[in-house]
């Protein structure tokens, strides 16, 4: 049996509820069996399997270069550590398990990592959210490299053709990742849809890539792929980019960020994180990187805008009581399920009508629903001419 399978034996059936993902769960069954008490245990299995991801650890995956990397002076308030703010280790080093949840501390990245904007985005989310809710952030960023090297369509030859020129003083960092930023990216992925909920990506990237003009595209690309490759909702799982240190903070390559915002506006999920007024630190050779003062700035602006987004998609959700109630007489009830509620029909919902009939039996037709915006499981039935929703169990998001 599959490790997210749950076995049940009611009234000499036995019933298998197995967790597909993402709010998911599928039921088969030797044969029905009846009665309430058969019904409710199978709504506490089913619940039970849902609910193996815990929908208050809020999970970002940050990739780019340096300064996503982090370059600040690490001070001992760097090492005081939040128990609500976790990093999910990216990286093989600080003899920690690659994969495991750790609470956050610098480096966050790479073993040379220092402070960046994913720190200060991390604080900054736990001090302004409940206390119920957990952030965690994988950081797989890697100073002075192309977007190429997360694509996982070009990154083979890219890494080939830095090592053919001796540009290799960052394949370390790359064998820390595993060899390949992409799949690392990925494999971090899917343990933070098993564990909690993907809540969006952090990136910043593109000093490397100054005369590349087709960049805001490949930076699409990269966003596509991983969407795709961890079959998340590109509505729900937004990209945050930042730009480049500012020409007005001396920057060299403010000039560039009219790409940074075009990459953002080709994604209907992405969105710009300013860099103006963000001082940037003078460095023998070039001024790329932010002070501590300017990555302060800039994760806590990386920060508003996600607590902004939070807030909208809140406001968004449809299953805010325990139950709604539609007027069947006003509303085409069969376009409810996906009009109304932002949900999945459990896959085997017609073997479920039984029980649910017997425990409510002036339903019509009911269906059973998990609904991912609450992480709550409902039944859909129809009583006296209106359609209901009656929350079986848990809550709305905070």
């Amino acid at each position: 049996m599959h490790p997210s399978d749950a076995k049940m034996t009611c009234g000499g059936s036995t019933m298998l509820v197995t967790a597909m993902g993402g709010g998911y769960a599928a039921m088969t069954t030797s044969s029905i069996p009846k009665g309430k008490h058969c019904f409710f245990a199978l709504l506490f299995l089913l619940a039970a399997t849902c609910f193996a991801q815990d929908p208050n650890l809020h999970i970002y995956l940050a990739y780019g270069q340096s300064n996503m990397s982090g370059q600040a002076t690490v001070t001992a308030a760097d090492q005081v550590q939040d128990p609500r703010f976790l990093v999910l280790r990216a990286a093989k080093h600080s003899n920690q398990t690659v994969g495991e949840f750790y609470p956050a501390a610098p480096p966050m990245g790479h073993s040379q990592s220092k402070v960046g904007i994913a720190d200060i985005f991390g604080r900054t989310m736990v001090a302004n959210l409940p206390d119920s809710i957990t952030v965690a952030v994988a950081n797989v960023a890697i100073g002075g490299q192309s977007i190429d090297l997360f694509d996982k369509d070009r990154n083979t030859a890219y890494v080939q053709a830095a090592k053919n020129k001796g540009d290799t003083w960052w394949i370390q960092y790359l064998d820390e990742y595993g060899g390949d930023v992409y799949k690392r990216l990925v494999e971090l992925g899917k343990i933070a849809k098993q564990k909690g909920v993907i809540k969006g990506f952090l990136f910043h990237q593109g000093e490397a890539d100054y005369q590349m003009n087709d960049w805001p595209s490949r930076v699409k690309k990269v966003y596509d792929d991983l969407i795709k490759d961890l079959d998340l909702d590109p509505t729900k799982v937004p990209i945050l980019i930042g730009e480049l240190a500012s020409t007005a903070a001396g920057g060299d390559l403010g000039w560039r960020n009219p790409a940074v915002a075009e990459a953002a506006n080709l994604i209907p999920n992405g969105h710009l994180i300013s860099a103006e007024g963000c001082p940037a630190l003078k460095e023998p050779s070039y001024t790329l990187h932010f002070t501590r003062e300017g990555y302060e700035t800039f994760g806590k602006r990386y920060a508003e805008k996600m607590l902004e987004l939070l807030k909208d998609s809140e406001s968004e959700s449809p299953m805010e009581p325990d139950t709604v109630v539609v007027d069947s007489a006003k509303t085409d009830s069969t376009k409810i399920d996906t009009a109304v509620v932002d949900s999945a029909v459990v896959d085997s919902t017609e073997s479920l009508i039984p029980f649910v009939s017997n425990a409510f039996p002036e339903n019509e037709k009911p269906r059973i629903f998990f609904d991912r915006k609450s992480q709550g499981l409902y039944i859909r039935f129809k009583k006296d001419g209106k359609v209901r929703f009656t929350r079986i169990t848990g809550s709305s998001l905070n």
